[in-house]
């Protein structure tokens, strides 16, 4: 405050000076009272607070005074104008100062600021430039109110992240109190939590204080600080918690699958905290998929493009039938994840593996091991629950028995039956599924494939024998019981020979031939007797001992004797009776129909074919039976989705029957199978 001399000690000198001069001298005559007014105006002083705080009015009081300091209580009557200045964001009021706003010479001027800072507070004459008085006023920062918490976006997961902690007035002002962080309560909300690290107290410097924190868990968090005594607070707002790099896989698959058939894999890739690497497609590398078993999986690559929030769902297939678990590695590196265990089984049947004996003896017992397989070689384990009847036929000109094996006589896959073989001769056995499902393929075993080529080579020559020079000789170089010794031999086999075996195709030697030897032996004993007499016993000689030679290969006839044998044994053949047809009936279900065709003589040999022939603008499937008749009507009407009309025509040749079957829808696919005494015809859709 500026201070100056006034003239008030003046005024009051000569006031006590004239009255002393009047009491000493009373016989003067008294003198009028002198009013003394204050002078110009000079200057101002000013008054004001001690502790200006932001937010708060406060009051300057203005005073104006003469050079000689002397208040000037008649300002009004001056007539001056004063207009007041503040910087900053600091409110005034007034800020025009008139004379008559000087009462008793002061004037009261409020200003009120809501930011803490310096505010210069100044005084000049109306259009004036300068200054005539000037002051800076320190504006402090209200009381603690609450907390501005400044903290990243992101976070990573099991990572630490700073919070900077800045404490604030109601006007936004840093409080700069060094007793705000000793009582402070920290939280957090969301998805996920975030703890405290390094101490639970902060340490306010200017206002401001370092909080650390940590989230082991990805998704959302909101961090709040409280201090305690005042209930101020702050928060954070959102903080996304992101995983941290990819630790492990985790694989989930069903637990049983089939072999060959699509099944679901999910694959998802987590952190070292157990939260999936939502970030995986584009910062991953890709995952290698193996399994354990002895197959391979596919697809054995995943891009990482295919992961979606972390997470792929890959569709694999897997052809071996066993228990494995899907291995997934990281590209490149060595991050690794197991599934569970997977149970592959098998497919539905496809083939048969057939093994045979190396030998066998018509009209006996044989045992038959017969494998079912699916398409990809794995042993049908089930098939006594899933399978069908399974048909077995011969490639011989013999009849076999069983020739329908049913699926109870399976274990594990494998069926063991005892089969008869009623004409001796070379033959491979085949087996196939019934018209009920799928056909099968034949197959044998590649090892009894190869012993069995290379016994046939040594064993079945062609039917010319090796010295075929030596032993066909002219019919009368040989006597009548040499030529039923022939017959006798290749008819009957000796008892060295029933102990060797024979390689499948299985070797059976009918006994009934017996019988037919004997009537050959009546028929051509007369006119074998009738040939003329060797020529020479040179001839004779060899001949009998080129017979007696033992040979594992039955030695052929002569042309002529096996000629006439052959015709002989024509002339006490029976007529061939023709197959005959009594009946044909449908069975249908929702994918297949069977049509059953009932025949009779089903003991003989039945020759049958099959082709699509267009007839009456229909597309008929042309069955042609060989030697076949019919005793039925000769046309069938059928309510089927697969089957219209059935037609039977006697063909052109003798003894052939055709059965002509309309195919509804056109394109159907069929198969046709003999058992014992019907023909099955089986249409499925395409």
């Amino acid at each position: 405050m500026i201070v100056r001399k006034t003239c008030s000690g003046i005024l009051l000198m000569s006031f006590f000076l004239t009255f002393f001069l009047v009491a000493l001298f009373p016989s003067h005559t008294a003198a009028g009272t002198v009013v003394v007014k204050p002078g110009r105006f000079d200057h101002f002083t000013m008054q004001m607070p001690a502790r200006v705080i932001a937010g708060e009015d406060f009051i300057i009081k203005v005073q104006v005074y003469d050079v000689n300091d002397n208040l000037i209580t008649n300002f009004s009557e001056i007539g001056k104008e004063f207009t007041a200045h503040v910087d900053g964001s600091a409110v005034i009021q007034p800020s025009t100062l008139t004379a008559r706003a000087f009462t008793g010479g002061s004037a009261n001027i409020t200003i009120n600021s809501k930011k803490a800072e310096k505010v210069i507070f100044s005084l000049r004459e109306s259009g004036g430039t300068v200054p005539i008085i000037s002051r800076e006023i320190d504006v402090l920062p209200n009381k603690l109110d609450h907390f501005v918490l400044q903290a990243p976006k992101t976070a990573a997961a099991g990572e630490h992240f700073d919070v900077r902690v800045i404490a604030k007035d109601l006007f936004e002002n840093t409080v700069r109190d060094l007793d705000i962080g000793r009582n402070i309560k920290v939280n957090s909300t969301g998805s996920t939590t975030a703890v405290m690290t390094k101490g639970t107290a902060l340490d306010f410097r200017n206002g401001t204080a370092i909080a650390h924190f940590m989230s082991e868990k990805t998704g959302e968090v909101n961090i709040e600080i409280q201090e305690i005594a005042t209930g101020s607070l702050g928060n954070t707002g959102i903080i996304a918690i992101e995983p941290s790099a990819l630790r492990y896989f985790k694989i989930q698959a069903p637990k049983n699958a089939v072999a060959g058939d699509e099944f679901e894999v999910l694959i998802a890739a987590y952190d070292a905290f157990d939260n999936i690497v939502t970030t995986y497609s584009h910062v991953g590398n890709g995952v290698v998929l193996t399994a354990t078993g002895g197959s391979k999986i596919e697809p054995s690559f995943v891009q990482p493009t295919l992961f979606k929030q972390g997470q792929a769902v890959v569709t694999a297939t897997y052809n071996k039938a066993e228990e494995i678990q899907i291995i997934a590695k990281e590209s490149n590196r060595k991050q690794t994840g197991k599934s569970t265990d997977i149970r592959i089984a098998n497919t539905v049947p496809d083939h048969f593996v057939v093994v045979t004996p190396d030998s066998a003896v018509a009209g006996s017992k044989f045992i038959v091991r017969i494998e079912a397989f699916d398409r990809f070689n794995n042993l049908v384990k089930n098939y006594n629950i899933e399978g069908s009847d399974v048909l077995l036929q011969s490639s011989g000109t013999g009849n076999i028995l069983p020739s329908l094996i049913p699926p109870s006589s399976f274990i594990s896959g494998i069926a063991m039956v005892d089969v008869i073989y009623d004409k001796a001769e070379s033959f491979l056995i085949s087996a196939r599924m019934s018209p009920e499902k799928p056909r099968g393929r034949v197959a044998i075993k590649e090892v009894k494939k190869k012993k069995m080529k290379e016994k046939i080579v040594k064993k079945a020559p062609p039917l010319a024998p090796v010295k075929k020079k030596d032993v066909r000789k002219p019919a009368a170089e040989k006597t009548a019981d040499q030529y039923l010794d022939d017959i006798k031999k290749k008819h009957t086999a000796p008892e060295k020979e029933k102990k060797k075996p024979v390689v499948s195709p299985v070797k059976v030697k009918k006994k009934s031939e017996q019988k037919i030897i004997d009537t050959q032996k009546k028929q051509i004993k007369k006119p074998v007797e009738k040939a003329e007499k060797p020529k020479t016993d040179e001839v004779i000689q060899k001949t009998k001992k080129e017979l007696e030679k033992p040979n594992d290969v039955p030695v052929e006839k002569p042309d002529k004797p096996v000629t006439l044998a052959k015709k002989q044994v024509k002339q006490i053949e029976k007529p061939v009776e023709p197959f005959t047809v009594s009946n044909i009936s449908i069975i249908e279900a929702k994918s297949k129909a069977m049509l059953v065709i009932n025949i009779t003589n089903p003991d003989g040999r039945l020759n049958y074919s099959d082709e699509i022939e267009s007839k009456f603008g229909k597309e008929w499937l042309k069955l042609s039976m060989d030697p076949a008749d019919f005793v039925s009507d000769k046309a069938y009407n059928f309510k089927s989705a697969f089957v219209g009309e059935v037609l039977l025509e006697k063909g052109r040749k003798e003894d052939v029957l055709n059965i002509y079957i309309e195919l509804l829808p056109a394109g159907v696919t069929f198969d046709i199978s003999r058992v014992r005494n019907t023909l099955i015809v089986t249409l499925a859709n395409p």
